[in-house]
Parts: structure tokens; C-alpha cells; sequence
């Protein structure tokens, strides 16, 4: 708890700055209220508050914003659920109203992101299923793509989240969610894909195999992807998902093949003289390698290019 003390005053100094007026020089008169503040304390409190039936939809909301906030900035994850934290995250996440649901999600991400002490507890009370639940139906923008976001926290570096992904057909949902025309949520799902394929070649597989590549690569073909390197590199996460990846694409929907080599040559030509785009340049240059194996002047250009 040291340390989480220490993080506490860190996090209060920060926030004093912010709130000192740069005129006066004098500090807003809460803060010196909250030097005497137990961050624990405040979680039971907030926790009680969510977990009473009587509490109004206000209550409830600011209580979790105030989880949110301590659990973003100190290190309370175990804390947390050792006050009981783990009942009241189905309250959040079924609750009706759609911002009390977003400050669920967040706060199951700030949880257990890199904690798989706090992964296990969270996939063992059934959590992951609800969130996929929520990914798939809400017609919440910003609630799918917290969901997501929750989702990718539980999952990535954890072996029996993964596990529990599958079991709960989380590739179907996930690739389904990407051809929705919510351009945050889609990056999410890439950086997810980029990121289990590299560190799991069963999870690649699994991605291929539900169709991940093909969705992917609609996404990057459309005139209004976002942020094309992020797209690029996820679909180069699956191109060794099985032998002659795009020669298979080729024959199965040689359109889609074509308007992906298209789009590859197309931002070569914008980034390729851009010496802040390599990272893009160099992943295009690979995915033509593969597109076009027979090619020796695409593997010569990709070294010339790079180097430069």
C-alpha cells in the first residue's frame, strides 16, 4: 500500500497544478481536503453506493466515475475486488443507461490491463461473455467501442481469456463489429488483431479463419480508412496464417484481391517520399512481396526505399 500512497500524493500534485489559479497563486481550497482522503475507503464508499438498489442513476454514475479515477491512477486493482468490487461490475454493465455502461467498461480496462491476477478473477465471474454481449448488440457507438476496449484489456497476454474468447465465439463477434462504419471501434479491432496474431499463432489462425482478412482488407480498401498504416499492419499479422494467404484470396475473390493491390500502390506513391511514413512504406512493400512473389523488383525497391 506504500506505494499506492506514494502514487496517491503524485496524482494529487498533479491535480493541485491543474487547479491552482495562475493569477492568485492560490490553490482551490478542496484540495487540502483531499490530503486526508484513503483511496480504499473511497472505493468501499463507491462501491456501497453502486451496490444499494435505492441509489439514483446520478449517484451511481459519479460513484463510478470516482472508481474510474482512482483505479486509473493509483495501482488498486487488488484493492478493488478485495473489498467486494466484483459485484457491482454486472450492475454497470447491465445497468440502462448507456454512459453508466461506459464507465463499466472503463473501468474493467483499467483492472486489469496487465494484471492477469485481476484477469482471472474478471473471466472466472463470467464478465467476457457480457462484454461480447454488449459488442455485439448495443446500438451504442461509444458502448461497443468500450466494450472492445474492455474486451482487448481481459484478453491480450492471458492464455485462459483467450480460451474463453473462443469458447464464447468472440472471433465471429469481433469480425462482425469490424465492417460496422465506426471508424474508433475498427481501429481497436485492428490493433487487437495486430497484436494477438504476432504473440499467438493459434489466435492468428483462428482469426483467419473467421474471416478476419477479408473484412480487414475491406476496411483498407475504402476511400474513408482512417489510419491506413494501423489497417496495413493487420492484415500483414495474418499473411503466414496458412500457405499462400493472398494467393487463396486471389481465387476466391479476385475483385477483393485486386482493389487490395490497388489501395498498396496507391499510398506507396503518397508515402514513399515521406521519410516520417518507413513504418507504413516498409509494411506495403512486404504485403506486395507476398501479393506478388514473383516480383524481384518489389523486394529490391522495399531495401532501397527503407534505407533511404
Amino acid at each position: 500500500m506504500a506505494g499506492a500512497k506514494q502514487s496517491f500524493f503524485n496524482s494529487l500534485f498533479r491535480w493541485t497544478m491543474k487547479n491552482t489559479d495562475d493569477t492568485t497563486n492560490t490553490v482551490v481550497p478542496e484540495i487540502i481536503e483531499e490530503v486526508s482522503v484513503n483511496p480504499v475507503d473511497r472505493l468501499k464508499w463507491c462501491i456501497e453506493i453502486i451496490k444499494n438498489s435505492k441509489s439514483t442513476d446520478e449517484e451511481i454514475m459519479k460513484s463510478s466515475e470516482e472508481l474510474n479515477h482512482w483505479t486509473e491512477e493509483l495501482d488498486l486493482a487488488k484493492d478493488f475486488f478485495t473489498v467486494g468490487g466484483g459485484e457491482i461490475l454486472p450492475i454497470l454493465l447491465d445497468h440502462v443507461g448507456d454512459e453508466i455502461r461506459i464507465q463499466g467498461c472503463s473501468l474493467i480496462a483499467n483492472l486489469v490491463q496487465n494484471n492477469d491476477h485481476c484477469q482471472r478473477i474478471v473471466i472466472q465471474s463470467g464478465i467476457l461473455q457480457k462484454l461480447l454481449l454488449i459488442l455485439d448488440q448495443s446500438e451504442n457507438d461509444d458502448v461497443r467501442t468500450k466494450s472492445l476496449t474492455a474486451i482487448s484489456a481481459l484478453i491480450r497476454g492471458y492464455t485462459l481469456g483467450q480460451l474463453q474468447f473462443q469458447k464464447f465465439n468472440g472471433f465471429k463477434i469481433v469480425v462482425k463489429a469490424l465492417s460496422a462504419q465506426i471508424p474508433r471501434l475498427q481501429l481497436k479491432i485492428c490493433f487487437l488483431v495486430n497484436t494477438l496474431s504476432i504473440s499467438s499463432q493459434q489466435m492468428k489462425k483462428l482469426f483467419y479463419e473467421n474471416g478476419t482478412l477479408d473484412e480487414l482488407i475491406n476496411f483498407y480498401v475504402n476511400p474513408t480508412c482512417p489510419d491506413p498504416m494501423h489497417v496495413v499492419e493487420a492484415i500483414l499479422s495474418l499473411s503466414d496464417a496458412k500457405k499462400d494467404v493472398f494467393q487463396s484470396l486471389k481465387e476466391r475473390n479476385n475483385p477483393l484481391f485486386d482493389e487490395l493491390e490497388k489501395k498498396l500502390n496507391q499510398r506507396l506513391e503518397i508515402v514513399k517520399s515521406d521519410a516520417e511514413q518507413n513504418d507504413e512504406k516498409a509494411s506495403i512493400y512486404q504485403l506486395l512481396t507476398f501479393i506478388q512473389p514473383s516480383s524481384s523488383t518489389v523486394t529490391t525497391s522495399t531495401d532501397s526505399q527503407v534505407s533511404t
